[in-house]
């Protein structure tokens, strides 16, 4: 450890061996798409030794998803001043972000675009546990962390981030950049009672785009576990990140992509600040929460745009270090959590006294195996957007371990303020807190893929990075970057044949009230070919448009999606058709103040459902009327 110390403190001399062009005006491009999940897949990140199990083709160990609430996505903001002049931000709705998974789409935008993003690629996962899994070739552990590995779904995944990559670069266009640091306690608090805390930290860097004289995205960073939703929900989600962003698009006249990368999560469990209610429809378990916060945040981070600090000459540029990480570079002694592989789940009694420890609580974890080891290496980006500096965190760190790095930032680069602190982001370790508060055990504890020191090693190291950005040190040698998941041979899966789709199952009511919720249902086609799309129109076939211009639809929190099929997959796991049914339901107005509602008039329903050839098939309910109450 003594010689990789003295690599890393080197101070970094010399000119630059390959100068670059000078950088060229800011441009900046945004794309957004689907993740391509199909309803059905397991999810990731709960565990699923006490669920029902799977009754779906696209889930094994998991329970099979059955409703969808928020559409899981992939949001993009490209940053460009040149192409050595780039950031590329990159929200994933996934339980996390697993380095061969990123550099699998390295490599592929690699291929298409003739250049490495490497220093520029930032992809941040959303934390929702509602979100598909099976995105680890891993085994063991792992298994139990994102169900059974789906090459085919994996594959699919690398192509569409690497296709929204591509198009928010073709989507540049001259823009501007600002920056202010926003806060927002009520929506999160601190759910780790072994510390003995009440804290929590609220802060919420935010980076505005500006194109045509309006801002057009939104990039930031806000503390949150983004988990409301439970395993036996059997969402497929987005979670409270993608009310938190829908919520902030909503408070603008005009459209903006909203991306929120989860920060020091770790400890911070989504609130709901109680905000005033009103009369509204009783909606599933936990969508009310997720409105709640979304609302709170999105209320704090508006207001902050007038202290919007605009930058017209910013600094657009990232700098990626890879990290070895195992016992033997973490610095364990001989009888020190004595796992050659890494550990997890570390069993102890919890007591919530901050006053005791669990004595020998590194002598009782669950063993990775040589077969299927922890990571023995990480990465982290760091880099800045004008006056916003970053860093970006392998997984969910506690609020005082970030704040501790951030402090040893600003200790370190005294021209630093505002920092961001991306967590969840370009590949995930598991829990990393403060050492003395790893031997209080607890769940944060036992999430610890390398035991109680990890988290000091990665705040070390992770200091070392945004030093080597700034080019006031060097890391010394570092590890190559890591091989992605092996390419799979397969069988393409084949969509089976559906029973009359485009038929008309159930009907909407013709009259409801602020309380009701509408419903239609619909036979439609087999999920892999994706979740239908309903857009909310008026008696005359105008959409109804969100507070931002964009379309009232389905893939937002306006509405949810339950999905049957007949006969169920238990009963024939292979059929020669079956009706798929996709129910909608659409609350006329919600309890939590701050969400759309429908005004008193005439509506109908346009549902697109996805055809085996790309296209869709269009249904449209019938005219239902929306009363005062």
């Amino acid at each position: 450890m003594t010689a990789w110390l003295a690599l890393a403190l080197l101070a970094c001399t010399g000119d630059d061996p390959d100068p670059t062009p000078d950088p060229g005006p800011l441009e900046a491009g945004m794309a957004r798409l689907r993740v391509p999940a199909p309803v059905g897949i397991g999810t990731a990140g709960y565990g699923p030794l006490d669920a029902e199990p799977s009754d779906s083709p696209f889930a094994e160990i998991y329970p099979a998803t059955k409703h969808l609430h928020g559409h899981p996505e992939i949001k993009v903001v490209a940053l460009s001043r040149g192409e050595a002049y780039e950031l590329i931000f990159v929200r994933l709705d996934s339980v996390g972000t697993f380095q061969q998974l990123r550099q699998a789409v390295v490599i592929e935008l690699e291929a298409r675009l003739g250049r490495t993003l490497d220093h520029s690629l930032v992809i941040g996962a959303t934390h929702t546990h509602s979100g598909p899994g099976r995105v680890i070739d891993g085994g063991g552990v792992f298994d139990l962390i994102a169900d059974r590995f789906f090459p085919e779904f994996y594959d699919r995944l690398v192509d569409a981030i690497a296709d929204g990559v591509e198009a928010a670069l073709d989507d540049l266009a001259p823009a501007r950049v600002g920056h202010v640091m926003s806060r927002c306690d009520e929506a999160h608090g601190d759910r780790r009672c072994e510390d003995g805390l009440e804290y929590q930290n609220g802060t919420i860097p935010v980076l505005a785009v500006e194109r045509e004289d309006e801002i057009q995205a939104v990039v930031m960073a806000y503390a949150v576990h983004g988990t409301v939703l439970d395993i036996d929900d059997l969402n497929l989600s987005q979670d409270v990140s993608g009310a938190i962003e829908e919520a902030v698009e909503d408070t603008f006249d005009h459209p903006v992509e909203a991306l929120m990368f989860n920060a020091w999560g770790a400890d911070m469990s989504p609130q709901d600040p109680g905000d005033a209610r009103r009369e509204g429809a009783t909606v599933p378990g936990g969508y009310d929460k997720m409105d709640a916060a979304g609302v709170a945040v999105a209320d704090s981070v508006h207001r902050s745009l007038g202290d919007l600090v605009w930058d017209e000459d910013p600094t657009v540029a990232g700098h990626t270090s890879r990290i070895h990480i195992d016992r033997d570079f973490i610095g364990y002694e001989s009888d020190e959590f004595p796992y050659d592989y890494g550990g997890v789940y570390c069993a102890g009694e919890e007591d919530c006294d901050p006053a005791t420890t669990v004595e020998e609580l590194d002598q009782h974890c669950i063993p990775f195996s040589a077969d299927y080891p922890a990571p023995n290496q990480t990465l982290v980006t760091a880099g800045q957007v004008g006056g916003l500096y970053f860093v970006t965190w392998p997984g969910e760190a506690g609020t005082l371990l970030a704040e501790a790095l951030l402090d040893d930032i600003r200790t370190f680069h005294t021209e630093v303020e505002d920092v961001a602190f991306f967590g969840y982001t370009q590949d995930y370790t598991g829990y990393s807190i403060l050492e003395d508060d790893w031997w209080q055990g607890g769940y944060e504890a036992s999430g610890a893929l390398w035991g109680p020191k990890q988290g000091e090693h990665l705040r070390f190291w992770s200091k070392l990075a945004f030093g080597t950005y700034m080019k006031t040190h060097v890391m010394g040698i570092e590890p190559d970057p890591v091989e992605p998941f092996a390419a799979a041979v397969y069988d393409p899966y084949m969509p089976e044949d559906p029973v009359a789709p485009g038929t008309v199952l159930s009907e909407v009511a013709s009259e409801v009230g602020p309380t009701d919720v509408v419903l239609f249902a619909v036979a439609g086609r087999d999920a892999w070919l994706g979740t239908p799309v309903a857009t909310l129109e008026t008696a005359d076939g105008e959409p109804v448009l969100r507070p931002g211009g964009a379309p009232l639809d389905s893939d937002g929190y306006a509405f949810w999606w339950d999905h049957t099929v007949d006969p169920t997959y238990e009963d024939v796991e292979e059929a020669s058709e079956r009706t798929f049914t996709w129910t909608l339901s659409l609350p006329v107005q919600k309890t939590v103040v701050g969400t759309p509602t429908l005004e008193p008039g005439d509506y109908r329903l346009r549902v697109a459902l996805p055809t085996d050839s790309g296209g869709a098939e269009e249904v449209t309910s019938a005219v239902f009327t929306v009363t005062g109450g």
